[in-house]
């Protein structure tokens, strides 16, 4: 069901956003894979297929707020996999590519991405300390952009987002933690 803000949401300058009108979305879905584990389950590796068709897609349109889309679907895979290499280093890793598109239109959805990586690597040390580093990568994404009084569809470029965490358990209820976000300074919206 629309959420009340989808519903009901004032609109602004810039245009309407809640629409009273909307429909509840119904979707059907399913998805087959395969996970295999090997040494004592200390790798695993992850392949799945997913599809899923939707009736009344709930979506934001710039020009006329909340929407709904009459059909949709989005079809694609994943592969995974998880290590723990020692008893104090971690690795995963997943990678997810998929096919959005407005049934009506054939065009893609909006926002998005047609595919998405990601993966983490955990280092424990001194029993209590954790450091972790992860990489987030976003495929192109399809959106409209607002030149004056036009709108353009526009593709959105994909980004990589590097990230770091230390953190030292204290005593069990207190922990400390520095965290760094998008090290090196990636350009990007979302």
């Amino acid at each position: 069901s629309p959420s009340l803000y989808q519903l009901y949401a004032p609109g602004t300058l810039w245009g309407p956003i809640g629409n009273d009108s909307l429909s509840s979305e119904k979707s059907t879905g399913w998805d087959i894979g395969i996970e295999q584990s090997f040494y004592s389950e200390k790798i695993t590796f992850i392949a799945q297929y997913f599809s899923h068709a939707y009736n009344n897609l709930i979506d934001f349109d710039f020009l006329e707020g909340y929407v709904n889309i009459a059909k949709a679907e989005s079809k694609g895979f994943e592969l995974g996999f998880k290590g723990q290499i020692t008893k104090n280093l971690s690795f995963h890793a997943n990678y997810t590519t998929s096919k959005n598109l407005d049934k009506d239109t054939e065009e893609a959805l909006l926002r998005r991405p047609n595919s998405h990586f990601q993966s983490r690597l955990n280092i424990n040390f001194l029993t209590k300390g954790t450091i972790e580093f992860s990489l987030h990568s976003i495929g192109k994404r399809d959106d409209i952009e607002f030149v004056g009084y036009s709108s353009n569809r526009v593709t959105m470029p994909s980004y990589t987002l590097f990230n770091s965490t230390i953190s030292y358990t204290i005593i069990p209820s207190t922990q400390i933690f520095l965290r760094l976000e998008n090290i090196f300074n990636a350009v990007y919206e979302t």
